[in-house]
C-alpha cells in the first residue's frame, strides 16, 4: 500500500496500514513510502541550504499570488502580452499533488513569459503611490539579479529531468525498467551540473 511515509500511515502499532491489515485480515499488507514523494523530499533536502534557491522559490510563489488574487493584475498582464504579440502566460503555483511536475510548469510560465511579466511590472511602477508598485519594483529587482536568473535556468533544467522520473513513477503503465532508465538519465544530468555549478559559481550543491 503506497503512502506518504507519515507515522500516522505506517506506524507499527496503530498506523492506517496496520489497521487496514487487521480489519481486512490481510497480515501480509505492507506500507510503501511513495517513491514520487520521496523524490520530492530528496530534492528539497538537497537545495535547502542554497540561499539563491530560496530567493527563486519565493519569487515564483509571490508572482503566483500577485496575479492569482488580483483580477486587475491578471487583466493588465494579459494586455502586456497582447501588446508584445505573444500568448499570455500567467504564473502558476509550484506545489500540488504531482510535486515536481507542478514546479516544472510554474518555472516554464515565468521563464517563457518573462517579457510580458517584466513589461507589466515596469508599467506598474509608474504609479509609485500604490502598494502594488512597491511589490512590482521588488519582483523586477529579483528578475534582474544575475544570480537569480542563472539559478532559475539551472532549476528549469534540473527539474525537467527530475520531473520525468516523477512522472514515470506515477504513470500506471510504467515498468521498473522505465523508471530505472529515467533515474539513470537524471543521475547523469545532475552529476554534470554539479560539476559545472561548483566551477562557475562556487555554490556547493550536494
Amino acid at each position: 500500500m503506497g503512502t506518504d511515509g507519515a507515522s500516522v500511515m505506517v506506524g507499527h502499532k496503530s498506523g492506517v496500514v496496520k489497521r487496514i491489515a487487521e480489519e481486512t485480515n490481510k497480515p501480509y499488507l505492507k506500507g510503501i513510502h511513495c517513491s514520487a514523494h520521496r523524490l520530492e523530499l530528496a530534492y528539497k533536502d538537497g537545495i535547502k541550504t542554497v540561499n539563491v534557491h530560496q530567493k527563486c522559490e519565493l519569487l515564483l510563489l509571490n508572482l503566483y499570488l500577485f496575479y492569482k488574487y488580483s483580477p486587475l493584475n491578471r487583466a493588465n498582464l494579459k494586455a502586456a502580452f497582447e501588446s508584445l504579440g505573444k500568448p499570455p502566460l500567467i504564473p502558476t503555483r509550484m506545489g500540488g499533488t504531482r510535486w515536481l511536475p507542478h514546479t516544472k510548469r510554474a518555472l516554464h510560465k515565468v521563464m517563457e513569459g518573462q517579457d510580458g511579466i517584466r513589461l507589466h511590472l515596469e508599467q506598474m511602477q509608474q504609479n509609485p503611490s500604490k502598494e502594488s508598485s512597491c511589490k512590482a519594483k521588488g519582483f523586477l529587482k529579483l528578475l534582474n539579479d544575475r544570480s537569480v536568473q542563472y539559478w532559475l535556468h539551472l532549476m528549469t533544467d534540473v527539474i525537467a529531468c527530475l520531473s520525468k522520473v516523477s512522472e514515470a513513477i506515477q504513470e500506471k503503465s510504467s515498468s521498473v525498467a522505465d523508471i530505472f532508465n529515467e533515474l539513470d538519465i537524471a543521475k547523469t544530468v545532475l552529476n554534470k551540473y554539479k560539476t559545472r555549478v561548483w566551477r562557475r559559481t562556487g555554490w556547493k550543491v550536494d
